[in-house]
């Protein structure tokens, strides 16, 4: 059995690129490889390539930076979906797996599952919305089997000389370590859940070797804290640094149930957040000599 994973260089694609390889093979591409806005480009890999299922990881993400730029990012994320999706249909492909993300339902208060409503805040979480739309769209009218994975936040170490982007662990232990002060939004009381990139990886291995048919959605959780808890386990592991809060200062929860993913696809994830939070200390200090 032959998986095209896309955005293989990531740090969601190596492990996902790991976890396959034990049961078939893998073509993986990035950027350079393929580029997924071009659909000769992408057609061109495919027929050279033909693969039995698809699993889609390349696109952008990012709230701040998809407000700047929000037609690249429908561009990338749902036109590039598109077009992956054409190209598996011309070849039969059995299985495609999409990776959305949990920011499709907005802020809640409460945990929610897979059939509660899509509230997109920004064009990132919209572009993931919509190409959930077209996903289905070609599981309904084409027969194409897919799964839609909505993962919480997803973090490790970088190796370097790559650049620590979005990843809190890291932006959160320079501050405390200077100027020694984390400073949290509200009252330091907001939700959010952890995940390591190899659990991911096992979800995606889990849902390929089901292979359910139709398309069916799950919501990948993490380890859940408030946020004050996450800065203090942060500080307790550097040795250094206050947490505050400041109420002026806007938040919200993000938090979910994985009770269809635990019963569909005997899924949880294995490492805690103290492990993620260990594994980034470790790079930290290497790459700053400390």
């Amino acid at each position: 059995m032959l998986f095209h994973v896309t955005g293989a260089n990531g740090i969601v694609g190596k492990e996902v690129t790991r976890a396959l390889e034990q049961i078939g093979d893998v073509h993986a591409t990035d950027m350079e490889d393929m580029d997924v806005t071009d659909s000769e480009s992408v057609k061109k890999v495919f027929n050279a390539h033909p693969p039995d299922a698809v699993i889609h990881l390349a696109g952008l993400k990012g709230n701040l930076p998809s407000r700047e730029d929000p037609l690249k990012f429908f561009n990338v994320n749902m036109s590039g979906t598109l077009n992956l999706l054409e190209a598996s249909r011309h070849l039969n492909v059995g299985h495609f797996v999409f990776f959305s993300s949990l920011t499709v339902h907005g802020p809640t208060a409460e945990a929610i599952n897979e059939r509660s409503p899509l509230f997109p805040l920004h064009p990132y979480s919209g572009s993931k919305g919509a190409s959930e739309n077209i996903v289905h769209a070609y599981s309904n009218a084409y027969g194409i089997n897919s799964t839609i994975f909505r993962p919480n936040f997803i973090v490790t170490a970088i190796p370097e000389p790559q650049p620590y982007v979005d990843n809190l662990i890291y932006d959160f232990i320079r501050l405390a370590l200077n100027p020694g002060v984390i400073t949290l939004a509200g009252d330091g009381q907001f939700e959010r859940e952890w995940m390591h990139p190899s659990d991911v990886a096992s979800a995606v291995a889990a849902a390929v070797t089901t292979n359910r048919p139709g398309c069916e959605t799950y919501i990948l959780r993490g380890e859940r804290v408030t946020m004050e808890q996450f800065a203090r386990r942060i500080v307790a592991k550097v040795g250094k640094g206050e947490v505050t809060t400041n109420p002026n200062m806007d938040g919200f929860s993000i938090i979910s149930s994985g009770e269809k993913a635990e019963k569909e696809l005997d899924w949880k994830p294995k490492v805690d957040l103290d492990g993620l939070i260990s594994m980034v200390w470790e790079e930290y200090q290497a790459r700053h000599g400390r």
